[in-house]
């Protein structure tokens, strides 16, 4: 049986003990070691995760780019322009519609990608340091299932009903 933490507007909270504050404050603190990090090869925590997006899977389109960083497609499309402008990717319009734009990482995009993965890998390794693998892995699950549980519609008919 779980057991229920108390949060926000429960007696006895303590913002310091809450996990959706934790969960926030390590990706601040993560996006802030790798910011730091990658300004040695001009590039931001927003380069780097295109640049890992599109070797996870290229082409892509702008917009699944955009849903894939969680970031506002116009926010995307303002740093692929800047991307452009570096080198590092190219736009090309999809054979048989060329409404859909494809980015496509560049020669020069793929050698600064495999130097800047072992600055990831470092800020990785120094981030789960001391931890046990079995232990990243139930926090993998636990995240995943967060994300499911907040992209359902709290609008679902069935699941009002269960409340």
């Amino acid at each position: 049986m779980a057991v229920k933490t108390t949060g926000p507007g429960d007696k006895g909270f303590v913002l310091d003990d809450y996990a959706l504050y934790n969960l926030n404050r390590a990706a601040a603190t993560y996006n802030e070691a790798m910011s730091e990090a990658l300004k040695a090869y001009d590039l931001d925590t927003m380069q780097w995760r295109i640049l890992m997006l599109l070797d996870d899977k290229s082409p892509s389109s702008v917009g699944d780019l955009a849903r894939r960083s969680v970031t506002k497609m116009p926010t995307v499309t303002r740093m692929l322009t800047r991307m452009e402008g570096q080198g590092l990717i190219e736009r090309r319009a999809l054979d048989g519609d060329r409404r859909i734009i494809q980015i496509r990482m560049t020669a020069k995009a793929r050698k600064t990608l495999a130097v800047v993965q072992s600055i990831g890998k470092g800020v990785y390794e120094r981030a789960f340091e001391g931890i046990e693998t079995r232990k990243i892995t139930q926090l993998t699950d636990v995240l995943k299932r967060i994300r499911e549980n907040l992209n359902r519609s709290p609008y679902d008919r069935a699941k009002i009903k269960e409340r």
